[in-house]
């Protein structure tokens, strides 16, 4: 049996042959220096692939200003190119003088024209430049021979100006070029004086002595290090700070992902007297040092392995700044006054109260003055805390459920031992928070009968909404009780470690039911009356298996999702945002919801934007985003299909579905394919006469009845090289998605 159903075809003009529907082919890889100071006007360099013919720049917040200057392309043959010029003129010049006067040989042809170089502070530097400087530069930037890397190859000069108000925070630019709206890239406005770099400054430093406080940036390219020298004065307690993950959180095509940041301090003679290459489980270094005498400091910074490129991007902080290690609770019931103990250096404060006016089941983030944040997290159970010498079934602490149970692994090797009754067929959820919560403990869970049987244990459960957090060390079990009596929850560390800030919470509960909504990309890129794709991700909770419906939060008038639902028990589905009419180059803010019955109440959550990054060729990671920007730009084209009236598309395990399109003047040259089709369905087109399309849809034999989702066709127009004669096709963009059942 054939079913029929009709779509609108919202194809843009943007054609091109690669890429992804909806996504400028323009990227931005870093941007160096990767902050300013409050009240600065300074020049930055985004570094990148199609930077060319910035139209516009888009910064989030209040108080940044960003203005684009030039672009660069092809910058280290340029920059290799004119550095040979400049060393080329200045050995002519010196056999000159050495002459003194005599005849000059008869000039030999020129190879090259020569170099005129961008007015770009990069270039303009190089003329002040040693001979022996220029040599390090030459060797360290350009390789005749060495194949270009085109994600990093274009270089866009662009004048950033900050308010004296404006807010200390990272902030995400986005550039707009003639391909679309680029990714975000993150930008960080401080309050200390900033210095950058100055190449090569690996042996002795080339840079000015700073005097605490102040905010370093540099780049670190292959085998180099950076030194960074400063002057400080007896019982002084630096906080000194590398940023380099937290600049770019995931590097494609580099191992481990990112670029792994050492910090070493060095005196006056060189002896080293503190290192760190992390803090805790974050990438990034922290030093806590006390400077014992007045003199000159040397920062040492440079990559683990001695790797580096254009985008090992770093910012050091240097000075008396408070810092948060951990706070105890982690955490309080919904509406309730908490206070929480401070632990961590040059703090003001010891104890400080928790905000928990915010929904159950959201982790939010504390700070003091200048310090960093520490997240906490807000609930709406019943709270408890530890007893002491409960690390036994014997001393082991009662408790009753629900609960959340806020606790220590107070030494090396410890373990705190809960007892608890059950019925036979009770569900019950034990879940553990603590790396989530920035503790350093790795927690172990088990559950056990009252003669130590074990019933479940857990290491590590995934979660998948924690941003830069890789390893998943929080552990979780979802359990039913065999039968009526008593039981033992048993919560350790997984590497025997222990202390005042091995803190966690515990809460054991009967499910709750709940989910929490992400989408990417952040940054989308269409035409008017176009469609786009979109990623909805859900993380459900505690057995939710339902439907959610994903609505347009306070949109413009015009936009349209289509495809809105996440089918029950999915865990994503790719729908489509079509843009209106009338509205032409402008820039959006969406935001987007999602609704579902919960047990018997409907419940409404905010999806956040999010951002697709890869981690060393293969890991995938959803990166949080302050915004989802939709760049809508001029008129899109729109061929129609024969419209059916059923709300989704029936189709058996190994029976087919025809889609027919209505006649347009362009259809003869058009060819479709599924985009991001589920395994087990394909498309076959045929052609109906010169200007029309068949398109049958066929599910696999193998498909199991019930199995629901969207499809949406990728439309391609076909080209013929005037020379070669070769076909290629060149991506038109997606239909609207419409939903499919497997019958």
């Amino acid at each position: 049996m054939r079913h029929y159903i009709g779509i609108v075809l919202s194809l843009t003009l943007i054609t091109s042959a690669v890429g992804e529907p909806g996504r400028s082919n323009s990227h931005v890889a870093y941007i160096y220096p990767a902050g300013a100071q409050q009240g600065t006007v300074i020049q930055v360099t985004a570094g990148g692939r199609n930077l060319r013919a910035i139209k516009d720049i888009y910064v989030t917040g209040e108080g940044v200003k960003a203005t684009y200057l030039l672009t660069v392309p092809n910058f280290k043959k340029t920059y290799g190119e004119y550095i040979r010029q400049l060393q080329k003129e200045r050995r002519a010049s010196e056999v000159a003088k050495r002459r003194n006067g005599k005849k000059k040989p008869a000039a030999k042809k020129q190879d090259k024209e020569k170099v005129v170089p961008p007015d770009h502070p990069i270039f303009n530097d190089l003329k002040k430049r040693s001979n022996e400087e220029l040599g390090v530069l030459i060797r360290r930037y350009y390789k005749e021979n060495k194949q270009k890397n085109r994600e990093l190859d274009e270089l866009a000069l662009i004048k950033i100006e900050v308010a004296s108000d404006a807010k200390p925070s990272m902030r995400e630019i986005r550039l707009h070029t003639n391909t679309g709206v680029s990714n975000p890239i993150r930008f960080f406005v401080g309050n200390k004086p900033e210095a950058i770099e100055r190449e090569p400054n690996d042996r002795l430093s080339n840079n000015r002595l700073l005097t605490p406080p102040f905010i370093f940036n540099g780049q670190i390219t292959a085998g180099d290090m950076d030194r960074i020298k400063f002057k400080a004065k007896a019982g002084q307690q630096l906080l000194i700070q590398g940023h380099a993950r937290s600049v770019i959180p995931y590097i494609a095509d580099a191992v481990p992902g990112w670029f792994q940041a050492t910090l070493s301090l060095l005196d006056s003679s060189g002896k080293e007297l503190a290192y760190a290459d992390d803090y805790r489980f974050s990438p990034d270094p922290v030093l806590f040092y006390k400077i014992p005498a007045d003199g000159d400091y040397t920062i040492l910074m440079r990559d683990s392995i001695y790797r580096g490129r254009e985008d090992f991007v770093y910012r050091v902080s240097v000075g008396e700044d408070p810092f948060i290690t951990q706070i105890f609770p982690l955490g309080g019931s919904r509406g309730r006054s908490v206070q929480a103990k401070l632990t961590g250096w040059n703090l003001t404060q010891r104890q400080l109260t928790l905000n928990t006016d915010y929904d159950p089941g959201t982790i939010q983030q504390l700070s003091l003055p200048n310090s960093n944040s520490i997240p906490y997290a807000v609930d709406d159970l019943p709270e408890a805390f530890e007893a002491r010498g409960n690390d036994t079934m014997q001393e082991a602490q009662s408790i009753s459920i629900p609960v959340i149970v806020n606790g220590r692994i107070e030494s090396p090797g410890g373990h705190d031992v809960y007892r608890i009754k059950g019925r036979p067929g009770d569900r019950l959820i034990i879940d553990v928070k603590a790396r989530r919560l920035h503790s350093p403990m790795d927690s172990l869970l088990k559950l056990t009968d009252a003669w130590g049987k074990v019933i479940a244990m857990n290491d590590d459960a995934k979660h998948l909404n924690t941003g830069m957090l890789t390893h998943h060390a929080d552990s979780q079990l979802s359990v039913r009780l065999p039968k009526e009596g008593v039981y033992y929850i048993h919560v350790s560390d997984t590497q025997n470690q222990g202390g005042d800030d091995y803190g966690y919470r515990l809460r054991v509960s009967r499910p709750s039911p709940d989910f929490v909504l992400s989408a990417t990309p952040s940054s989308i890129t269409t035409r008017l009356g176009c469609s786009v794709p979109i990623t909805v991700y859900a993380i459900r909770k505690d057995g939710f298996d339902g439907e959610i419906d994903i609505i347009l939060k306070d949109a413009p008038k015009g936009f349209k999702l289509n495809g809105a639902t996440i089918p029950a028990g999915a865990d994503s589905v790719t729908m489509t945002l079509t843009a209106p009419y009338g509205r032409k180059n402008e820039l959006f803010n969406i935001r987007l919801q999602g609704r579902a019955k919960v047990g018997h109440h409907s419940v409404t959550r905010d999806v956040t934007p999010c951002e697709a990054m890869t981690q060393a060729f293969i890991t995938h990671h959803i990166m949080p985003a302050q915004d989802m920007m939709v760049f809508v730009g001029g008129w899109g084209e729109t061929p129609e299909v024969m419209v059916s009236k059923n709300s989704r598309v029936k189709i058996k395990p190994g029976g087919s579905t025809k889609l027919r399109i209505r006649k347009t003047k362009s259809e003869g040259s058009l060819v479709m394919k599924l985009y991001n089709a589920p395994e087990g369905i394909t498309l076959v087109q045929k052609r109906e006469g010169k200007n029309a399309l068949s398109v049958s849809l066929h599910a696999s034999d193998k498909m199991k009845p019930g199995q629901a989702g969207n499809l949406m066709l990728e439309v391609f127009r076909e080209r013929k090289n005037k020379t070669n004669k070769k076909v290629r096709l060149f991506s038109m963009g997606v239909t609207p998605a419409f939903p499919y059942v497997i019958e």
